[in-house]
């Protein structure tokens, strides 16, 4: 920080030396005094550049930390609202609706002789009241253990003719077509789901801290030399950092294989819970063990390659979960291997996973269970527990050495190695050279005359 701060201030004296040479020169009325000079260099080099470098250093460090995350929870309640609308009052679909006049005073100014010049005269102006095409809209969202998830906004009634607006001076006019209406499906299965007491599973998109990505210290991250070759083999999945239909997302990766059944939405039921009550996140890799003759090396690869910088704010998380089946079968897990997104911590149920998943069918519910959501009340409101399965990644991973998210907060001795990029330093450097440019440009425009004027009505000051 000590030498942009130096750099910004060798910048900003230039650009004022630069002018106030520039200025004596054309002997021009405005140059810039001795006076002047000093107090302005005096300011920003003790005030307005020591704080603009903190600030911008402050911002960059909070962009280089910041990393994107999934975080699961379960369907709590679906909400369906129906908001009465009437006229004006700023919501919802409207047209234009029972014109009234407004009355404009005259507009006009005065020039530099005195004279009055009128440019808008006084008139009355046509304005319009806003109605509604119905009676009442509806909205739709759903309450999750992560928040509320909107689902549709100011849906006109399923019938809008039976809800149509008349407003007070009897105007009306039929809901055009495009509108959204009625309830829309994807509610409709969630109702239905928490009707019968069976809550969805819900992935949300978060931002979190992770100073190991973020720092230089390279002997925390994962890496392996192996990751170009394994990549043009086509044994690599891409890690999936998105959302779709609202709130789920795809942790299941096939590589060379294709069991059957629904594995991305077992795994959107078992991170449900995971994230829940364990605040983890599993991806789970199934790959054709004939097709890798080094189990160990192909997982720490894939591991390292979805930490690597080709994923930027998407490198897989620090409260991930990545297990790797082997399978020659197509039938039975081989193998597994397992890793965190973080270089510590979780060992024994790395070891667990190891150890106690080859065997297992390879189909999702022996596999996942899943885990399941179960509503309760208490206090008038409305809560989740878990129902853990036989699933053996089930058994294993919320058992007694259930995954444990580790704190980053025991990394924080990685801050001090978190410098802004070159390209930000250059940023701060444009934002003090233009703090800069403004101060000398006060000096010119308003210290110089200011100043004059006040040594002019008082010599020797």
């Amino acid at each position: 920080m000590i030498g942009l701060i130096l750099l910004g201030s060798l910048i900003v004296l230039a650009i004022g030396g630069i002018t106030n040479l520039v200025l004596h020169w054309k002997s021009h009325d405005l140059r810039i005094t001795t006076e002047e000079f000093v107090i302005a260099s005096l300011v920003l080099l003790l005030i307005v550049i020591p704080l603009t470098t903190w600030i911008g250093f402050k911002v960059a460090f909070s962009n280089n930390v910041t990393y994107n995350e999934f975080r699961g929870g379960y369907e709590v309640q679906a909400v369906w609202e129906k908001i009465p609308r009437s006229r004006d009052d700023g919501r919802g679909h409207t047209w234009d609706c029972d014109p009234y006049e407004v009355y404009v005073p005259e507009q006009g100014h005065t020039d530099d002789k005195g004279n009055y010049h009128v440019d808008v005269p006084a008139h009355y102006e046509t304005h319009y009241h806003d109605c509604p095409f119905v009676t009442q809209e509806w909205t739709f969202y759903i309450r999750t253990t992560l928040g509320d998830v909107y689902i549709a906004q100011n849906n006109l009634p399923t019938n809008p003719e039976d809800y149509r607006y008349v407003s007070p001076e009897g105007h009306t006019r039929r809901a055009p077509d495009y509108l959204p209406r009625g309830i829309p499906m994807f509610w409709q299965r969630a109702k239905d789901r928490l009707d019968r007491n069976e809550p969805g599973p819900v992935t949300v998109r978060a931002q979190y801290p992770n100073y190991i990505l973020a720092s230089q210290h390279t002997i925390l991250k994962k890496y392996s030399a192996d990751i170009a070759r394994y990549k043009q083999a086509g044994l690599f999945p891409k890690v999936n950092s998105q959302i779709h239909d609202i709130y789920y997302a795809d942790r299941v990766y096939l590589v060379g294989v294709n069991p059957p059944g629904d594995w991305q939405m077992y795994a959107n039921a078992f991170d449900a819970a995971l994230g829940m009550e364990l605040q983890g996140d599993l991806h789970l890799v199934i790959v054709d063990a004939n097709k890798v003759s080094d189990p160990e090396n192909y997982s720490q690869a894939l591991f390292a390659y979805w930490q690597s910088p080709e994923f930027g704010k998407d490198a897989i998380s620090k409260n991930s979960l990545m297990v790797v089946l082997g399978t020659r079968d197509g039938k039975t897990v081989e193998w597994a291997r397992a890793a965190t997104g973080m270089p510590e911590g979780n060992e024994r149920l790395i070891i667990d996973i190891h150890d106690q998943m080859p065997g297992t069918p390879l189909d999702a519910a022996s596999v996942l269970g899943p885990p399941r959501g179960e509503l309760y009340a208490d206090g008038g409101k409305t809560y989740v527990r878990v129902v853990h399965s036989q699933g053996k990644l089930d058994q294993i991973v919320f058992g007694p050495d259930k995954f444990q998210r580790v704190h980053m907060k025991d990394y924080s001795y990685l801050i001090h190695e978190i410098q802004p990029t070159t390209g930000q330093e250059i940023w701060i450097l444009v934002v003090i050279s233009l703090f800069g440019c403004i101060a000398w440009g006060i000096c010119i425009a308003i210290g110089a005359p200011a100043y004059r004027s006040y040594s002019g009505r008082y010599p020797g000051y």
